[in-house]
C-alpha cells in the first residue's frame, strides 16, 4: 500500500469508525437557554456545527449538529497551538545548533560544520531578526574563536528532526507546494520563513544576487520585461525570474523547493564574510557521530510566538509548531504520523471523542483536516483550565482590535473588544471559535464552523451568534 493510501485509509478510520459519544457537556438536543434563538439565526443547519458552552456552569447553551466534524480552515491551529503549549511547554525554547566534526589543525577544520535544526520557525524571521543572517554570524565569529580559519569539508545541513514531506497533503494549488509567500515549505531546519529572495540588479555572473547566496538552488532569468517576480513550478526547485529589475533593493520571494538548504548555504555566506575558507559544498545529511556541539542559538519562547499562530493566522509558525508536536510524541515531525498522534493527545488529556478530529496538518490549509464544534469546545475547555490559560487566550484576536485577524469583526457591537478567537477561512469554509464573556460576565466557548458556497452569508451568521452570547444576560 503506498503512503497516500495508507493515510487515506488512516483518515477514514478515524471520522468513520466507531460512532462518537457525546461530549463532556452532552450536546445531543441541547435546549439551553439560547437554543431557539441560535436555531432561528442560523439557516442550512447541515452546513454547520456550532456549540456554545458556559465555562462558569458547565452547561450547553446551544448546539446545531456539534458532534458532527466539518473542516476547520484556519480553526486548527487553535489545536496546535494547545498541542504545542501543553507538550513543549510555555517557556520552550527551539535550538539550532552549530557543531564540527573533524580536527582543527593550524587554522584548518579537517572535516565538516553542521547547522542541525529543530524545527524553529523564527530562526532568521525577518519580524524577530534585525537582519536575517545575524544568527548565523554569531557562529561564524564563534567559528572564528575556535581558531578556524579554513574549512576542508562541507557545510552539512541536518534537518531530520522532520521527514521530508515539505508541504502539507492536500493544500489549495495556489500555495504551489510551499512555493507562496502565505504558506511556505516546511523544515526541520528552517531560515528567513523558508523564502529565497532574489534581487535582479545586473550584478553576479547571471544579473541577480540571492538572500542567501546559495547556487546549489538553480535560478534562471527567463524574461527581461514588465513587472518582475520569481516563481517555481510546484514539483520543481528551478526558481524563474521574470520581468524587469525594478526600483533598486527590490527582491522577490518564492519559497524553497528544499528549505534545509537555506541555513546552511547562509551560514558559509556568513563565514566567507567572518574570513573562513569553506572548500566543500552545501549538502544535506543526519549530523555525523562524533560531532562536537560548538555554540547553540535559541528561539524565542513558544508563548511569545503562539501569538503569530492565533493572532496573525501564520500558516508557516502553525506547521512548525505542530510538526514538533508531533516529533515529541512520535520523534519526527511527520505528517503522516501527526493526525493519530493529535488525535491520541486530544483524546487523552481533553477528551475529545474518536472520530470528531483530525489533523492533516498544522495550520488548517489542508482540505483533509476535520473537527466537530464539540471538539473544539472541548478543547477550549481544557485550555482554559491549564497553566498556560493566560497565554493561550491572550494569544488570539480580539474583536474589532487592530492588531489581529478580527480587526474589521464585531467593530460596534457588544462583542468588540470582549470576543477573543480563532478566525478560519479556506475555500467554501468559514470557521470561529473562541470565548466571549455575556452581559452578566458569563463565560462561555463556542464553535461555529460552517462548509458551504455561502461564506460571505456565514460570516453574518457568525456575527449574529457572537452577539447573541455576549448580549446575553441571565
Amino acid at each position: 500500500m503506498t503512503r497516500g493510501r495508507m493515510w487515506a485509509a488512516a483518515l477514514a478510520a478515524a471520522l468513520g469508525g466507531a460512532a462518537a459519544t457525546a461530549g463532556a457537556a452532552g450536546t445531543q438536543g441541547a435546549a439551553g437557554p439560547l437554543q431557539a434563538q441560535a436555531d432561528a439565526a442560523v439557516p442550512n443547519k447541515g452546513e454547520w456545527t456550532i456549540m456554545a458552552y458556559s465555562l462558569d456552569l458547565n452547561q450547553t447553551l446551544f448546539a446545531i449538529n456539534a458532534e458532527q466534524p466539518k473542516v476547520p480552515a484556519s480553526n486548527n491551529k487553535v489545536f496546535s497551538a494547545i498541542w504545542a503549549l501543553d507538550v513543549l511547554g510555555p517557556d520552550y525554547r527551539f535550538p539550532t545548533d552549530l557543531l564540527i566534526n573533524g580536527n582543527i589543525q593550524n587554522g584548518v577544520l579537517q572535516g565538516d560544520v553542521i547547522i542541525r535544526g529543530s524545527g524553529d520557525p523564527g530562526f532568521g524571521y525577518p519580524t524577530y531578526e534585525k537582519d536575517n543572517i545575524d544568527p548565523l554570524r554569531t557562529m561564524a565569529r564563534r567559528l572564528k574563536a575556535l581558531g578556524i580559519n579554513q574549512v576542508t569539508g562541507s557545510v552539512i545541513g541536518d534537518a531530520t528532526i522532520h521527514d521530508q514531506q515539505n508541504y502539507g497533503p492536500a493544500w489549495p494549488l495556489d500555495t504551489g507546494m510551499g512555493a507562496a509567500h502565505y504558506a511556505p515549505t516546511v523544515s526541520g531546519l528552517p531560515y528567513q520563513r523558508n523564502m529565497l529572495w532574489v534581487e535582479p540588479n545586473g550584478q553576479g555572473p547571471n544579473g541577480f544576487v540571492l538572500h542567501p547566496d546559495v547556487p546549489e538552488i538553480p535560478v534562471v532569468w527567463q524574461s527581461r520585461g514588465g513587472r518582475g517576480y520569481a516563481v517555481r513550478r510546484p514539483e520543481q526547485d528551478t526558481v524563474r525570474l521574470r520581468g524587469g529589475i525594478g526600483r533598486p533593493g527590490t527582491r522577490f520571494p518564492v519559497g524553497a523547493f528544499e528549505p534545509a538548504l537555506l541555513a546552511p548555504a547562509a551560514l558559509r555566506q556568513a563565514m566567507r564574510e567572518a574570513g573562513i575558507q569553506v572548500n566543500g559544498a552545501v549538502k544535506l545529511q543526519r549530523t555525523p557521530r562524533g560531532s562536537k556541539l560548538a555554540h547553540r542559538h535559541l528561539s524565542l519562547t513558544v508563548a511569545e510566538m503562539v501569538p503569530q499562530l492565533n493572532q496573525h493566522s501564520d500558516n508557516f509558525f502553525a506547521e512548525h509548531f505542530w510538526k514538533a508536536a508531533v516529533a515529541k510524541a512520535t520523534g519526527q515531525g511527520s505528517y503522516t504520523r501527526g493526525g493519530a498522534a493529535s488525535a491520541n493527545f486530544f483524546h487523552g488529556k481533553a477528551g475529545v471523542p474518536y472520530g470528531q478530529l483530525w489533523q492533516a496538518d498544522g495550520s488548517g490549509l489542508s482540505a483533509n483536516n476535520r473537527t466537530s464544534a464539540n471538539a473544539m469546545v472541548m478543547t477550549l475547555r481544557f485550555a482554559d483550565k491549564a497553566p498556560y490559560s493566560q497565554v493561550f487566550h491572550e494569544s488570539l484576536a480580539v474583536a474589532g482590535d487592530p492588531r489581529g485577524t478580527m480587526k474589521r469583526m464585531f467593530v460596534g457591537t457588544p462583542a468588540a473588544g470582549n470576543l477573543h478567537a480563532k478566525t478560519g477561512y479556506i475555500r467554501q469554509v468559514r470557521s470561529l471559535s473562541g470565548y466571549v464573556k455575556t452581559a452578566s460576565g458569563e463565560r462561555v466557548a463556542f464553535a461555529f464552523i460552517y462548509n458551504g458556497r455561502n461564506t460571505s452569508g456565514a460570516r453574518g451568521v457568525q456575527t449574529a451568534l457572537g452577539n447573541l452570547l455576549a448580549s446575553y444576560r441571565r
